[in-house]
């Protein structure tokens, strides 16, 4: 009798928390895999909800260098901050200018960047923007904005 009241007190515990307990918050949904799952006889689709990965403006970042810059193409969401980092250096400077100057073709213009400094811009608008180095102008790239 013992056993029956404490079998019948530990299901009235689990239909009593199942009952209160909150509606779990829901992922952002930003791909929905298809993921096939077996129990026994049934074989069951569903889909796997999961969440959107953040970007920090580290992602973002475009290294400038001597003959380049790192990555030259780079794809971001609407409103991310894009940032250009000056990572060049030249022993003599009377030999080569390290300096840089981005310009964002039609919408703005950085100030002068010597090594080690770095300037970001945040793109409101989706579309393909080209950029230029206006000092050493064999440098160019583009910034895609979805």
């Amino acid at each position: 009798m013992q056993k029956i009241f404490i079998l019948l007190a530990a299901a009235l515990l689990l239909i009593a928390s199942g009952c209160t307990s909150p509606e779990p918050a829901q992922p952002v949904t930003v791909a929905s895999p298809e993921v096939t799952v077996e129990t026994g006889a049934t074989t069951v689709a569903t889909t796997v909800p999961t969440r959107a990965p953040t970007r920090s403006v580290d992602d973002n970042t475009i290294s400038i260098y001597r003959d380049r810059f790192s990555p030259s193409v780079i794809t971001v969401p609407r409103g991310a901050t894009v940032r250009w980092v000056n990572l060049d250096s030249t022993d003599d400077s009377s030999l080569y200018n390290p300096t840089h100057r981005i310009e964002i073709i039609g919408v703005y213009t950085s100030q002068t960047l010597s090594p080690g400094q770095g300037w970001s811009w945040v793109f409101q608008n989706t579309g393909s923007f080209a950029y230029e180095d206006l000092i050493h102008t064999g440098l160019q790239g583009t910034v895609v904005v979805e």
